[in-house]
């Protein structure tokens, strides 16, 4: 992402692309909405079309989400009359293709764990019936008010429901289900996200600098793992930024361009780590970039 004096790169700073209708939603709005004309809503609708239109089809195996459909905003809050207009799109992908492989990884374990509780269940049973047995010895106490008589029963009904329980909780795993989620949701989603002239911009400090396409001014990638996901983050921003007193970015306007235009852009594609290499290869940046100039 360049400035006039230099990229993102020299200042050592990174962004994540913020939807501005989103970051403002809840703030008021002092000089009132207009509607977009229909000249901003074409030019917008272009801007997607064209950036659309450089993303990838979906690979074998895979679908889209939704409609795919772009969407532009109908009206705006007049307070921010003098910043382009903010505008987005992102593709849902998802893969289908190993639909009944992921489906039997979960039917196993769910095999498995049945199994197991109908090995167990006639001891559970069983304790249960002793449990509830000691229990009745203890209610003609309490009927009488003998508080320390009824307790002498405790420490057997205690050791018997910790008993039970630990043949309940045989077979659950939390970390192998953990695992078990984790393997499917494993390339299982893609999504790429468009921001054009967003209101401010910011990064993780994880993201490192990547590989710029052509006509990009800096691009960052970042890995993200956890119990339930193991995804990368590809991030490339076009057109001229500006940095803001608190550290964060700006798209700078071009002159001459109607504030419906890109003034400048990210695209972020998140997804399994192989997955989101091979998708960034097929992307036409030369046509993404193609509407900032």
């Amino acid at each position: 992402m360049k400035n006039k004096r230099c990229t993102w790169g020299c200042v050592g700073l990174l962004a994540i692309a913020i939807f501005a209708p989103a970051a403002l939603g809840d703030s008021p709005c002092y000089a009132d909405y207009r509607d977009t004309t229909p000249a901003e809503r074409a030019k917008m609708t272009s801007v997607l079309e064209t950036i659309k239109s450089a993303l990838p089809a979906p690979p074998a195996g895979w679908q889209l989400l939704s409609d795919d459909a772009v969407s532009v905003p109908q009206s705006f809050c007049q307070d921010f009359a003098k910043v382009p207009l903010t505008y987005g799109y992102t593709r849902y992908y998802q893969q289908v293709g190993d639909a009944e492989q992921r489906k039997k990884l979960f039917e196993d374990r769910t095999a498995s764990q049945v199994e197991i509780y109908k090995k167990n269940q006639p001891r559970i049973e069983a304790l249960q019936a002793q449990i509830e047995a000691l229990v009745a010895k203890q209610v003609p106490y309490f009927q009488k008010g003998d508080i320390a008589g009824a307790q002498k029963y405790d420490a057997e009904i205690q050791k018997l429901q910790a008993e039970m329980q630990t043949l309940a909780n045989e077979g659950n795993d939390p970390a192998a289900a953990a695992a078990l989620g984790k393997e499917m949701n494993r390339d299982l989603d893609l999504r790429i996200t468009v921001y054009v002239n967003p209101m401010t911009a910011r990064t993780p400090d994880e993201a490192k600098p990547t590989t710029r396409p052509a006509g990009s001014g800096s691009a960052y990638r970042w890995h993200e793992e956890d119990d339930s996901q193991n995804v990368d983050h590809a991030l490339y921003y076009f057109g001229t930024w500006f940095k803001r007193p608190d550290g964060t970015f700006q798209p700078s306007v071009r002159q001459g361009a109607p504030f419906s235009a890109a003034h400048a852009l990210s695209i972020e594609v998140t997804g399994y780590p192989d997955r989101v290499t091979e998708t960034v290869a097929a992307i036409d940046f030369a046509k993404v970039a193609s509407v900032v100039r």
